[in-house]
């Protein structure tokens, strides 16, 4: 699994179809529960386009008919994608439509080679906006002759998160098969699942509480006071721009580019994975540890600042909802006078345990209350997709998650994946050509230091026995 760009995706040549879900006027209703604060902070700081998705090659013969079925039930089964904001005075209020109220309607587009296919999604996804309704959008590319067909979805931030959207391929081939079956609708649209407005409401609930006495908000605080460049979390040993602060305020600063390397096979990340439980740490802590260590070959830097996403989806009942279930945590790692992989991994669990339950606590709020009018700029996620359902389909439903286009002066975002394929780490970075060679160079020294430690972990196997 990686997770890329709609560029990066193998689009057929076939016929293009969109499936845009709708609901009537009638089918709305005013919803007091409230936003949460990222989707509130969301709508007033990114732009329109700013999307998320996937892609899989559905097999077997596409039936229009079916699939229409199977994207209505699944667009009913989760409250979010049929919910939406209208502005309100200075705030925002929510509508909902009832399941039973909304349906999805298909628009033939016409046969388009495979680059063509691939623009054209990409345009329609950047329609996309956390203000307008439908918030959630799908493609087809269809050829009689071919095995199969790609469905593709994309959808604003604000209803999903990366969770999300892996548990869509098996959620989706599952409704597809059950449609083809003739099961009725009633049947298709029932799940059970919580919702994530229902989960807005409490966020929303704890974020009110919390004061700038608040030991979440003073850590925050300690955090942020260490930033240089007046980024939060800066990217170390990459070059700034003499002309930076302008540029963050600008719209007009070239697409960032993406990267995604495979640095473990199978068979090595499953022996790290080994190594990494003898000593009673994580595959997140060999991660995270293995990027501390590359930082430190390629720039010499001994400390690591970066905010690491984590789910909130602490209540069962929401871990197998769509939604945005993300919360962040500030994490200082100094690996000054750490010799070995293991002491650096011994700092790197220590980091994230000091600051993990500030997930809890919604970042905008945090944001608000420290009146900082920022974002992070060095972000690290690690995603364990193995106990995904169906994720050993993957590889053969061509199974990808997808990221629209970014634009930011310096930025840079990892995403470090362990799949049944391997270890795979996914990028994002500045436009320009050194910032291209720096990441280039940081995730060519992170494959060699996990490298290595498998390396040696296979010689230290091989005397044991």
């Amino acid at each position: 699994m990686e997770y890329t760009q709609i560029d990066d995706y193998p689009i057929p040549a076939g016929t293009v179809t969109t499936w845009t879900p709708t609901a009537a006027p009638s089918a709305w209703r005013d919803d007091s529960r409230r936003l949460s604060w990222d989707h509130e902070s969301h709508l007033t700081g990114e732009p329109d386009g700013s999307w998320i998705g996937s892609a899989m090659r559905i097999p077997g013969t596409y039936d229009p008919d079916t699939l229409q079925r199977a994207l209505r039930a699944w667009v009913a089964r989760h409250e979010v994608l049929r919910t939406t904001v209208r502005p309100h005075e200075d705030l925002w209020d929510r509508v909902t439509a009832h399941a039973e109220q909304v349906d999805v309607q298909a628009s033939a587009i016409g046969h388009h080679s495979g680059d063509d296919a691939r623009e054209f999604i990409g345009t329609f996804m950047g329609a996309l906006s956390p203000t307008t309704w439908p918030h959630c959008v799908f493609v087809t590319v269809t050829d009689p002759a071919a095995s199969g067909f790609v469905l593709i979805f994309g959808a604003d931030h604000s209803v999903m998160d990366a969770y999300s959207q892996l548990m869509w391929f098996e959620e989706m081939s599952d409704l597809y098969e059950r449609a083809g079956r003739g099961e009725r609708h009633h049947d298709l649209a029932m799940i059970d699942v919580g919702s994530h407005i229902d989960f807005s409401a409490s966020d929303r609930e704890i974020g009110e509480v919390m004061t700038v006495d608040d030991p979440a908000v003073d850590r925050w605080r300690q955090f942020v006071s260490l930033d240089t460049h007046g980024a939060i979390a800066d990217v170390p040993g990459f070059p700034h721009h003499p002309d930076l602060a302008h540029l963050r305020g600008s719209t007009d600063w070239a697409p960032q580019r993406s990267l995604s390397t495979w640095v473990l096979g199978v068979s090595e990340t499953e022996r790290l994975g080994a190594m990494v439980k003898q000593q009673g740490f994580g595959m997140q802590t060999a991660a995270l540890a293995a990027l501390a260590v590359a930082a430190r070959r390629r720039s010499g830097v001994e400390r690591l600042r970066f905010v690491l996403p984590m789910h909130t989806r602490h209540d069962p009942r929401h871990s197998g909802a769509v939604g945005w279930y993300v919360g962040l945590c500030p994490v200082d790692l100094d690996i000054a006078g750490a010799e070995s992989f293991v002491d650096v991994m011994a700092r790197a669990h220590a980091a994230v345990a000091a600051t993990k339950d500030l997930v809890q606590r919604p970042f905008p709020r945090v944001a608000e209350l420290l009146s900082i009018d920022d974002s992070p700029h060095f972000v690290i996620s690690y995603v364990d997709m193995r106990f995904v359902p169906g994720a050993e389909h993957w590889p053969s439903q061509q199974a990808r998650t997808l990221r629209s286009p970014a634009h930011a002066p310096d930025e840079a975002y990892f995403w470090v994946l362990r799949s049944h394929s391997g270890m795979n780490i996914s990028s994002r970075h500045p436009g320009t050509d050194v910032a291209d060679a720096a990441m280039r160079g940081f995730v060519a020294n992170a494959k060699a230091v996990l490298s290595e430690v498998v390396w040696h972990a296979q010689l230290e196997s091989i005397g044991a026995s």
